[in-house]
């Protein structure tokens, strides 16, 4: 019997997408707010939606500037390109506190956007899984992938679509290297 171990590798790879002042309402919450932080608790993607999980936590006052900014249905939170996103988004509240909120998005064709975890698994396909973090200016994605490619084109793309005030930096490419070890839980207790 082949181990599960023999039948594929997991790589792993992260990727920080740098926002200047002024790029981003969204990021410029996190420039104004130095506290402020959103962990993504959880993100699928199929071939033309999103839905994710994200946790964020920071003072009162970010949070409410937060809310007006990230729950804007007419915006794209994620678009990283100049083109206006056509997609439909959808949020949901799913725990409301003074200096927290837990928010639920859904995210559909996502093939007329520009937004990472779309990018990442339309080259990767299948099994992909994503962990992201947002602070201060930088959006950092962790990635674990089943495939063994070269991922040259795919961060090509990612720097030719990038709009004005963004920046990628490329942080790690190799073998999974224990999460457990590195994360911690999206909700805090």
């Amino acid at each position: 019997m082949v181990s599960q171990r023999e039948l594929f590798s997991v790589k792993e790879f992260e990727f920080t997408i740098r926002f200047t002042a002024g790029a981003d309402p969204v990021m410029d919450l996190f420039h104004e707010y130095p506290t402020l932080r959103l962990r993504n608790a959880t993100c699928t993607v199929s071939g033309n939606a999103l839905w994710r999980v994200d946790h964020v936590d920071g003072p009162a006052g970010a949070i409410s500037a937060f809310d007006d900014v990230f729950l804007d249905e007419d915006r794209c939170n994620e678009c990283l390109d100049d083109r206006c996103c056509s997609g439909r988004r959808e949020y949901k509240v799913l725990d409301r506190r003074p200096t927290a909120r837990t928010v639920y998005t859904y995210h559909d064709r996502t093939d007329r956007c520009c937004v990472a975890p779309a990018m990442v698994t339309d080259y990767i396909g299948d099994g992909v899984v994503f962990e992201s973090e947002r602070t201060d200016s930088t959006y950092r994605w962790h990635v674990l992938s089943p495939i063994e490619t070269s991922l040259d084109p795919l961060f090509d793309r990612f720097e030719s679509t990038l709009r004005t005030g963004l920046q990628l930096d490329i942080d790690h490419l190799g073998d999974a290297e224990l999460w457990r070890n590195k994360t911690q839980p999206a909700f805090p207790q």
